[in-house]
């Protein structure tokens, strides 16, 4: 049910995203009074086909819903089979190149607006989910502190209460206790809860992360907890922070994390979690002087599943939050140069060693969708949308063949050399970019197969 649910998510959000697309090409194109054949999202077979009475431009549903295009007269030899040719200044090339060019970059704008507006709409419309609440409520207002509720119960809360019952000064109870998080690691998709990991059957040293499988609802931490082998050298700023050791990059890069589902049932791992008091009638700065460190000692237990790690009764507790007015403004304002960002640096990792793995393809974004729901719920579905729709802009830019950012460039060449390029050239290098750009989406699509196996 969740993979069908995902296959219907990407199918509305893509259909969503090239009809947007598409439709800008269109308005401009009518705009410009440009003869419009037909305005196609898909490929392949017709599943609808139609025009408007006394309409001049069909519109289609195709059965392969992997693009689009708008079919305009002048951008081929002639007019497509079954039309007939209208009249000649109706051509695309017959109005002037600044609007030929609007009309080119009108999806792109229109897919870049979108995208500014689902993030919003995730930002304003639906509540956010946290992994850790943050607060700058501290001496230095640069200082970012990290920590978020638990419950415990069981041996956890023993522990705990075994340092309370040894330090009556403090003056705290077991429930004004928080876990505190160093570091966020990975752009916030995991963080670093320990530096200090003890593994009963191993002398190598490793740190712990929470990679949490949902932010939705309450969880234990054993589920969400991975051991990584630490890496020897930690800077200056790290050591300032009180840390000591930080996961491998190569090694947290290639998800090589510590397999418990291999390890012994009888291994014992000890990881030492700092924990926050947090008490309303004290000021906060004087209560970040009172963290403390514990050892919680996880089992690993056989299950039909395989091994699985356990620490009964440390459970995690969900943070919602409604931002409001004010606050979805300053989200979105954070959020947007975020998104741009990852977007060129994901294109820039293209030309770089093993880049094709970075890619992706409607197989692996189908595949990544619940996690992407499980960690933000429908706000995440949103700012997901946002994020593929921007990405959609910035690659439509580019100037490869087959794509707005190679007409665009043909035709600025034209208005510069006041020369026309051969409508066959043209032809031809479009074709050889499409077939190239579904030759790469079928390897990205096969790769992405067999990585969900």
């Amino acid at each position: 049910m969740e993979i069908l649910l995902a296959i219907l998510e990407i199918i509305i959000i893509l259909g969503v995203l090239i009809s947007i697309h598409e439709a800008g090409h269109l308005s401009m194109a009518k705009a410009f009074g440009v003869y419009c054949f037909e305005y196609s999202i898909g490929f392949g077979p017709a599943i609808i086909h139609r025009k408007r009475k006394k309409g001049e431009t069909y519109f289609s549903l195709r059965a392969i819903p992997l693009g689009g295009y708008v079919s305009m007269y002048g951008e081929d030899e002639g007019a497509p089979e079954g039309y007939d040719a209208p009249d000649p200044s109706r051509s695309l090339n017959a109005i002037a190149k600044w609007k030929k060019c609007i009309v080119l970059v009108a999806g792109v704008f229109l897919n870049f607006v979108l995208g500014l507006v689902l993030i919003f709409v995730s930002d304003i419309a639906f509540p956010q989910y946290y992994s850790a609440y943050q607060s700058a409520l501290v001496d230095d207002p640069e200082t970012t502190v990290l920590y978020t509720p638990v419950s415990l119960s069981g041996e956890p809360l023993s522990v705990l209460e075994s340092y309370i019952e040894d330090h009556p000064e403090d003056g705290f109870a077991a429930e004004e206790y928080y876990l505190d998080i160093p570091l966020i690691l990975n752009g916030g998709t995991s963080v670093l809860l320990s530096d200090e990991v003890y593994i009963s059957n191993s002398s190598e040293p490793y740190v712990a992360l929470y990679t949490p499988s949902t932010l939705l609802k309450n969880h234990d931490l054993a589920s969400s907890i991975s051991f990584y082998l630490a890496s020897e050298e930690v800077g200056e700023d790290m050591k300032e922070q009180g840390i000591d050791r930080l996961p491998d990059p190569e090694k947290l890069s290639a998800g090589e994390s510590y397999l418990v589902s291999n390890a012994d049932p009888s291994t014992v791992i000890t990881v030492n979690l700092t924990m926050l008091p947090i008490n309303e009638d004290g000021l906060f700065a004087e209560n970040l002087e009172k963290r403390v460190t514990l050892p919680f000692k996880f089992t690993i237990e056989s299950s039909e599943d395989g091994q699985k790690l356990s620490l009964p009764g440390f459970e995690i507790q969900a943070i919602k939050q409604w931002l409001g007015w004010n606050g979805a403004w300053r989200q979105w304002a954070s959020d947007v140069p975020e998104a741009c960002g990852a977007i060129v640096k994901g294109f820039a990792s293209l030309f770089s060693p093993g880049g094709f793995q970075n890619l992706s393809g409607i197989v692996g974004m189908t595949a990544a969708l619940p996690n992407i729901q499980a960690t933000g719920g429908v706000a995440m579905i949103f700012y997901f949308a946002g994020l593929l729709s921007i990405n959609l802009a910035f690659f439509n830019l580019l100037p490869f063949p087959g794509l707005d950012g190679w007409a665009l460039l043909v035709t600025v060449i034209e208005g510069v050399s006041k020369r026309k390029v051969p409508a066959k050239a043209q032809t031809i290098m479009s074709i050889i970019g499409m077939v190239l750009l579904f030759g790469l989406m079928i390897a990205v699509t096969v790769k992405d197969i067999i990585q969900l196996f």
